[in-house]
Parts: structure tokens; sequence; C-alpha cells
């Protein structure tokens, strides 16, 4: 059979990463190469269900989820999936999106979870850090010494699961779903990001695993390109278990298949990684990532639109997001 790895679970899995791009964040100054129509709820929910619903994934790993409550955990809840969510922290008055996976329930059951709040970096705190129960959470950033508030403090979020699987003896699997830093000017602060997520990971799966070594899926926009450190630093892994990407491998055996199972293509950028991701006129490049160990096989991915077919930039008509959803069998 094609794949990639070794296959620990009986039951194929499909997996999407999506950033569905925060309706809190749309402007049409940030987004002038967007018809106005394109970028009003209405219509970009319309297109996002659309997508996620022709997906039909098993898990998905979400960022810039907002109106979680009203619009979000009705309509998954609708299509059969249970979750969990973390919004962003708000020492810096960020908006309210945040990190979700959910699973079908009818696939699925939630084990164990842990939230993940990239400020504690800023604080010096462990990971694995649980705030004291009762105890307030400090209101106020941590200054340097020059006065200005620590880099490090910047809201970003990220969840963790362990998921059981209901069809298969012994299927387990931990997924992340993580959102990373944007600025381009603060490497080091998505670097450091990308270290605690592992180092996270790696305690969660130590805390958590009821067999030996739990498969790991670890998924989201790191607002990094190809062969930057956050990428080489996520390949890297953890506790003596590399990773690799998900649609490089895919892309590498030629298991890059359409919907209707015929063969289809992905254009290969920098090393190996789809050539975009996340496309604008003003930003075209591959920074969301479908991250797999050694226990997971990757079976096929979905493919991406060419360059040509998004030539505009996104949001579209039919493209709810300026990012794109990846899709791989697992």
């Amino acid at each position: 059979e094609r794949g990639v790895g070794a296959l620990t679970m009986a039951a194929l899995t499909r997996i999407t990463s999506y950033n569905i791009l925060a309706q809190c964040y749309v402007r049409s100054s940030y987004f002038p190469h967007s018809p106005s129509a394109c970028l009003k709820w209405k219509a970009r929910s319309r297109n996002l269900v659309n997508e996620l619903a022709g997906l039909d994934s098993d898990v998905l790993a979400l960022q810039e989820v907002d109106q979680y409550e009203e619009f979000w955990q009705p309509w998954l809840a609708e299509r059969g999936y249970d979750g969990v969510y973390k919004c962003r922290t708000q020492l810096t008055k960020s908006k309210r999106d945040g990190c979700g996976l959910f699973f079908k329930r009818d696939k699925f059951e939630l084990l164990a979870r842990r939230d993940i709040e990239y400020n504690d970096i800023a604080w010096g705190r462990p990971v694995g850090y649980v705030h004291p129960e009762g105890s307030p959470e400090p209101t106020e950033a941590p200054v340097e010494a020059d006065g200005g508030v620590n880099k490090y403090i910047r809201d970003c979020v990220g969840v963790l699961a362990l998921l059981r699987s209901k069809t298969a003896t012994d299927g387990y699997v931990m997924v992340a779903s993580t959102h990373l830093y944007w600025d381009p000017a603060h490497a080091d602060v998505k670097l450091a990001q990308a270290r605690r997520l592992l180092g996270e990971v790696e305690l969660f799966l130590a805390s958590n695993s009821p067999i030996g070594s739990v498969p790991v899926v670890t998924a989201g926009d790191f607002n990094s390109v190809p062969g930057s450190e956050v990428h080489s630093a996520m390949l890297g892994g953890f506790g003596g278990r590399r990773l690799r990407s998900a649609y490089a491998a895919a892309i590498g055996a030629g298991l890059v298949d359409g919907a209707d199972g015929s063969d289809s293509s992905v254009t290969a950028g920098k090393h190996g990684e789809p050539e975009h991701t996340n496309v604008t006129p003003g930003f075209t490049d591959c920074i969301d990532y479908v991250f797999v160990d050694d226990g997971v096989a990757v079976r096929s991915a979905m493919p991406l639109p060419g360059r040509d077919e998004v030539a505009a930039g996104l949001p579209d008509a039919t493209r709810g997001s300026d990012h794109l959803p990846l899709t791989v069998d697992l």
C-alpha cells in the first residue's frame, strides 16, 4: 500500500489544518485585492463551511477561530464534531480569536487536553506550568529595562489533545493546533514559541500516554517559511523523536491526490514544501504545516490551487480565508 512511514492505527484518518481568518481581522484596507462582498461574514462563513464540509475531515486543527460560541461550536456540533478550544490571552488587549481541535465524535474520544499560553515564556514559567487555582492572573505584562513590554508577550496560544480511536484497537494519537506570532522582525519570538510547543508536547505525552509511543500530529499556522529556524526546530522534534512535514512527504512520494481519487499535484517550493499556503499580493509563501512523527504514515495529501488559480489573492469568491486548508490522510 502507498504511504510514508510506519502505520500504527488500523483506521485511516483525515486531518485538516486551516487558519480560517478570524472576522475580527477582516478590513477592506487589509485585503484591498478582495471584492468587498467576499469579505462580509455571511459570504465568508458560507465559503468556509462549504470547504470544511467538502473535506469531511475526521480531525480539524483550526486557527483564528472567532465567533466560536455563536457560530462555530453549533455548526461543528451539528456536523458531528466534539473538541477543545483555546482563546487568545488578553494582556495586549488582543482580538478574541483562538485555536481549536475538533474531532468526529463517532471516531474519536478525548482522553486529555493541554492549553498552551506562550506568554508563559515571558514570565519564565516552566513547561507544563499550571496557574494556581484561585490565584488571580496578572493583568499587566512584564516590562523590560527600557520600560517596554516584554517581547514574548504576544497573546499567542495553542492546544493539545490526546485522542483514542473508537474504530481501531489501541489507536491513540496526539494532535496539536497552534498559531505562532506573525511578525518577521521577531523571528526569535517565534522560535521560542516553537521550542515551547515541542517541550509542551513532550511533557504532555510523558504525563498522559496510555501506551509506549503515541503517534504525534502537530499542525497550525507557524508564520515561518521553509528553511527558517522555526521550520528546522519543528523538524528536529523533541526527546529524540524527529518530525517531518506531511505535505513534503506526500509531495516527495507522489501522494498528492485529487478529491475524486485521480492523481493530482501541488507545486513544490523550498525544502519540498508546498509553494504557498498563504496567498495575498503582499505576501505569498508557505507558513502552515502538518508535522508528524514516525508513528504516522502519510497516505495522501489534497492538492492546493496553483498560483495562477489564486493570482488575485485570497479571500476570493469561493475561498473564505487568506490561507489554504492543508488536508492529509494519515
